[in-house]
């Protein structure tokens, strides 16, 4: 049985749309009791977005199943009381305002670690609590292009390439929250103090970009050894017969030449990733030779050697991989007594 680590413990969420309340959603499945606040006129846009299943937002349904919700117009003396209320009982408070808007609403940090010294209080935004950029407005996409990661992810044309999922919001922004206040969390048992965590989606990002900063200070040219997107023939992805594709990861020359013996071409063998450049190597050979095979025939041909070699998924094929279901990486919740919806879960186990 998995032990719910955060169990005890009530989370105050005021934050809205995709960052926090994916972050204060794992929080939760981690056993904390969360408890969203939502002004009667300022309602969470998720709620608006589409598909809708028995008229409910499906996203909002991922990112907010299992917490509690209460409706509190806080710009009013009674509304103000019942927030305080609230946050007496509350281990932490999350919001995703601009910087200041919680303290223009008597909301703050400062004005509310008066009435809870052990009130953890964090700001997710874009940009932080401070310096030019602090007032601006953003997604993800900006904090992508500031970060230097859009440009390191172009296409044939070099033009930079939008990602499919929201990385600086989820990676950036909903994994450093949670890992903040977890942080925060143990800070105070040991201390017996609260804290004001601000979290700031962009700074979030510079991790992610460990190994371009070292080639950078390194003396190379970024964009041109950048090899792990797309600059090597066995890091690549390739088209198969069907239309479909292959992702191959065999980046050590351990897996690359199982591969080439599995695929009976030991010319294409090589000692060094390096010699697997697509300016020096044949890339086209590869092409051609993933084009001989449907995506499940390579399946298949890969299944049971240590070559690297997996199929690009559609969403559906991932949500009906049972080992997800069975390590609750993916979780089945209820919406009504006919519909369910599968949703992700706490990505790590603990026993």
């Amino acid at each position: 049985m998995n032990i719910q680590p955060l169990q005890g413990y009530m989370i105050l969420d005021f934050s809205r749309l995709l960052p926090g309340p994916l972050a204060t959603s794992l929080l939760q499945q981690m056993g904390a009791r969360v408890v969203r606040v939502e002004h009667p006129r300022r309602s969470d846009m998720a709620r608006m977005q589409p598909p809708f299943i028995d008229g409910r937002s499906t996203l909002f349904a991922s990112l907010n199943t299992g917490k509690e919700t209460v409706s509190l117009d806080y710009n009013t003396p009674a509304g103000k009381a019942e927030v305080c209320e609230l946050v007496r009982e509350a281990d932490v408070l999350v919001e995703q305002f601009r910087p200041g808007v919680m303290a223009s609403w008597e909301l703050g940090y400062e004005q509310l670690r008066s009435i809870n010294t052990g009130l953890i209080y964090a700001s997710l935004t874009g940009y932080g609590q401070k310096g030019e950029l602090a007032l601006q407005a953003g997604h993800d996409i900006n904090y992508l292009a500031l970060a230097g990661i859009l440009d390191l992810n172009r296409d044939g044309n070099g033009r930079p390439v939008i990602p499919g999922v929201q990385v600086a919001d989820i990676g950036g922004g909903s994994y450093m929250l949670a890992m903040a206040v977890v942080s925060a969390l143990l800070q105070r048992e040991r201390t017996g103090r609260g804290s004001y965590l601000d979290v700031a989606m962009l700074d979030g990002l510079l991790p992610m970009m460990t190994i371009p900063f070292s080639q950078h200070q390194g003396g190379f040219d970024v964009r041109s050894a950048n090899f792990l997107n797309g600059g090597l023939v066995n890091y690549q992805v390739y088209e198969t017969a069907d239309k479909r594709w292959m992702a191959l990861g065999a980046l050590e020359p351990k897996f690359w030449n199982a591969f080439c013996q599995l695929a009976e071409r030991p010319d294409w063998q090589r000692s060094s990733p390096m010699e697997c450049s697509v300016h020096v190597f044949p890339k086209e050979e590869l092409e051609a030779f993933f084009k001989s095979r449907t995506q499940a025939e390579w399946v298949d041909w890969a299944d049971g050697h240590d070559i690297c070699l997996t199929p690009v998924r559609s969403t559906g094929e991932v949500l009906s991989d049972d080992a997800f279901l069975r390590k609750q990486s993916l979780q089945t919740v209820k919406l009504t007594d006919t519909n369910s919806l599968v949703v992700p879960g706490v990505p790590y186990s603990i026993t």
